[in-house]
């Protein structure tokens, strides 16, 4: 996306699930607007192997501009697609270099949802034009939208520490999307997630938004797309595994289909509890290799941050406990269907003995 002809901008994320997977080469194929492969530039030194395994998709289209409050969205937009399902929406919204006009448009965004309805359809149509390339294709109703505001690095006029002494408060209220005053325990948490590169950037991150002062901001933005797909992404795993979850105990409390079908209905049961097991593990997979945090240090930190602020670890977490909770519901009904197909082959072998009896005694 082009650089913002003034001193500032916005960039509006919204992330969305359309799929278990997609093929991105075949989806550069079957698109007819520019793309390119999304590596990062390394915008400072690094070992080349810092980099998204495979490179998500970057498409840029043209669009109507889009009424934000007193703000309107560049005549573009860019869409990122990752290999494991997602598409990532971004508008850019041109700003001047003052924290009070970048509080009122963090505060207008955050009441907006024109923006998140048309990145949706937007989402909506890419998949559709891909749909010979994506695995189980399905718009998730779970989506995440965040906002990073880019500013000059001169406002820190070389003294990051007075810039933030002085403008703390207002930082704070962009980051949080509150024009209310703010406590100093909660601008101190707001706060609280800083990285510096060098003396004359600073990048502040919170899980609603963030804002990056430094003049060649590209990687660091790149990746807090990512941290954004990420928890997008344990969002929608953890609500597939709460719906596998119900899933199990009616399936565990089904009498009556056992024993009309016996073994077939739990065969079927473990059939479909193994497959989820298996695409939730292939979706941890792929989103831990997509980006390995090592190589670029100050890369890997904002990734690092950025999940610590989303509670990725905690999402993690969460998802594990039900995969071993889905774990011992597998076990259980493995034990069920063992002990059912005995059950079914002593029946079998008593009847064979009657009917071995009865043809002796007709012999007779």
């Amino acid at each position: 996306m082009a650089p913002s002809s003034k001193s500032g901008e916005c960039r509006a994320l919204f992330a969305f699930d359309v799929a278990q997977s997609i093929d991105l080469a075949g989806a550069a194929r079957a698109i007819h607007e520019p793309s390119t492969e999304g590596k990062l530039g390394h915008t400072h030194p690094a070992p080349a192997y810092f980099q998204f395994r495979p490179p998500p998709l970057r498409i840029v289209q043209r669009c109507e501009p889009l009424r934000v409050g007193k703000w309107s969205t560049g005549l573009t937009c860019e869409l990122v697609l990752f290999e494991f399902g997602a598409v990532l929406v971004s508008y850019a919204i041109e700003l001047g270099a003052e924290l009070e006009e970048c509080l009122e448009l963090s505060c207008a965004l955050a009441a907006d949802t024109s923006l998140e309805q048309a990145a949706r359809a937007r989402a909506v149509a890419l998949a559709k034009a891909i749909d010979a390339h994506v695995t189980k294709p399905g718009l998730a109703e779970v989506f995440e939208d965040y906002s990073v505001f880019r500013l000059p690095a001169t406002l820190l006029g070389n003294d990051v520490e007075r810039f933030l002494a002085e403008q703390g408060a207002a930082l704070a209220g962009i980051l949080r999307a509150e024009r209310a005053a703010l406590s100093r325990e909660v601008q101190t948490d707001a706060l609280s997630v800083r990285l510096q590169y060098g003396p004359d950037d600073l990048t502040l991150v919170d899980w609603h938004a963030a804002v990056v002062l430094d003049d060649q901001p590209e990687d660091v933005l790149r990746v807090l797309e990512y941290a954004n797909v990420q928890l997008l992404e344990m969002r929608f795993l953890d609500a597939q595994l709460d719906g596998a979850l119900e899933d199990s105990y009616r399936s565990l409390t089904r009498r009556e289909a056992r024993h009309l079908l016996g073994p077939l209905a739990l065969r079927r049961d473990l059939r479909r509890l193994s497959s989820m097991q298996l695409e939730a593990a292939f979706l941890f997979e792929r989103l831990g290799n997509t980006l390995k945090v090592s190589g670029d240090q100050f890369l890997a930190r904002v990734l690092r941050q950025a999940g610590a602020r989303f509670r990725l670890q905690e999402w993690n977490d969460a998802a594990q406990r039900k995969l071993a909770a889905l774990d011992n519901v597998y076990d259980k009904l493995h034990d069920d269907a063992s002990t059912l197909r005995a059950e079914v082959l002593e029946v079998l072998i008593v009847l064979l003995i009657v009917f071995e009896i009865v043809l002796s005694l007709a012999g007779d």
